[in-house]
C-alpha cells in the first residue's frame, strides 16, 4: 500500500512529466526531496473517503489480455505474445503503434460510469493519466502520441473529470511513467527462435532512446519527441 509520502510523490510526479519540460514550474509548499515530502498530511476528505474508484485503462484494454500488454506482447513464449501472434500476426508485423487504433473508446460513457461509481459509494476517481507505454490519455503537448491525436481521439482524463464534477466526486490523476524509460525494451529485441529469428520485432524509424538525458519525460531538452518506445517498425 503506498504511504502519503509515495502518494504525493507520485503525484508532483504526474505534473513534472506531464509534457511541460520546457515550461516553468511555480513554487509549492514542497521541494523535490522526501524530507520535505514527509511534512504532507492527507486532508480530512481522503481520510473520510473509504471508497474510491481508479481506472486503468488505454490502448492496453484493446485485447483484454493484461495491462502491461504493450510490453509483454513482445515477450517470446508469453501468453501475451502467442496471443498476438495468433491474432494479430508477428510483432514485427504488427506492433503496440497497430494496437492504438484499435482502441476507439466507442462504447464508452463517462458519465453513466460515474453515476455508477457514486451509487455503489465512491467517494472519489482517479484517471490514469499515462501509462509505462508513455502513451498520453489527455492533450499533451509533449509529443504527439496521445488520445486525442489517436485511438478514440478523445481527451480522456478531461472527459472523466468533467462526469466525477457533475457528482461531486474528488478527482485525481496518476502517471506511471517511472518506468517508462525501459518499460518497452523488449520492443527493440528480437526472437530467438522460429521463422524471423534474430529479427528485430520493433526497430522504429523515429528516434531511439540513448540515454536519460535525451528523455523529455525527465527533464531533457529534447525538442523533437518522437517516442520510439511504442512504434512498430512500418
Amino acid at each position: 500500500m503506498k504511504t502519503p509520502v509515495t502518494i504525493i510523490a507520485t503525484l508532483l510526479g504526474a505534473f513534472a512529466g506531464a509534457g511541460f519540460a520546457q515550461s516553468e514550474i511555480a513554487n509549492g509548499p514542497f521541494k523535490q526531496d522526501l524530507e520535505s515530502l514527509k511534512q504532507y498530511r492527507c486532508p480530512d476528505w481522503f481520510r473520510n473517503a473509504k471508497f474510491g474508484i481508479w481506472a486503468h485503462w488505454g490502448p492496453q484494454a484493446v485485447t483484454g489480455e493484461n495491462g502491461w500488454y504493450a510490453r509483454t506482447m513482445y515477450e517470446e513464449g508469453s501468453s501475451t505474445y502467442k496471443y498476438h501472434l495468433q491474432t494479430f500476426g508477428h510483432p514485427s508485423k504488427f506492433g503496440y503503434k497497430d494496437i492504438i487504433p484499435l482502441w476507439k473508446a466507442e462504447k464508452w460513457d463517462p458519465d453513466q460510469l460515474m453515476t455508477l461509481y457514486k451509487k455503489a459509494g465512491a467517494r472519489y476517481f482517479v484517471s490514469m493519466g499515462v501509462h509505462h507505454d508513455n502513451f498520453d490519455l489527455w492533450d499533451s503537448k509533449g509529443h504527439r502520441w496521445n488520445s486525442v491525436n489517436m485511438g478514440p481521439k478523445k481527451n480522456v482524463v478531461a472527459l472523466w473529470q468533467q462526469a466525477a464534477r457533475k457528482q461531486g466526486l474528488r478527482f485525481g490523476v496518476s502517471e506511471h511513467v517511472g518506468w517508462g524509460f525501459s518499460f518497452m525494451q523488449l520492443s527493440h529485441g528480437a526472437d530467438k527462435q522460429g521463422a524471423l529469428a534474430e529479427l528485430a520485432s520493433n526497430r522504429s524509424k523515429f528516434l531511439q532512446f540513448t540515454g536519460s538525458e535525451n528523455n523529455p519525460r525527465r527533464g531533457g531538452k529534447l525538442k523533437i519527441h518522437g517516442y520510439s518506445l511504442i512504434c512498430s517498425r512500418s
